[in-house]
């Protein structure tokens, strides 16, 4: 993770562990591979992406039976 934080790596694959609680504040993309189940994991995850004013996308796979 400090390779990530320092620019030093570009991808940081993660559990839903890391939307609630590590701070990075340049990240400006998200892409959620598993969807979210509630709102409130969504809105989490997705506030990593373009923080403090930043531009940010999110990016959501998801299958139609889901």
């Amino acid at each position: 993770m400090e390779d990530f934080r320092h620019n030093r790596v570009p991808i940081l694959v993660a559990t839903d562990l890391a939307a609630r609680g590590l701070d990075f504040p340049d990240v400006c993309t998200i892409i959620n591979f598993d969807f979210p189940t509630s709102t409130s994991d969504y809105l989490h995850r997705a506030g990593r992406a373009g923080r403090a004013g930043k531009k940010g996308s999110v990016y959501s796979l998801y299958h139609s039976k889901e």
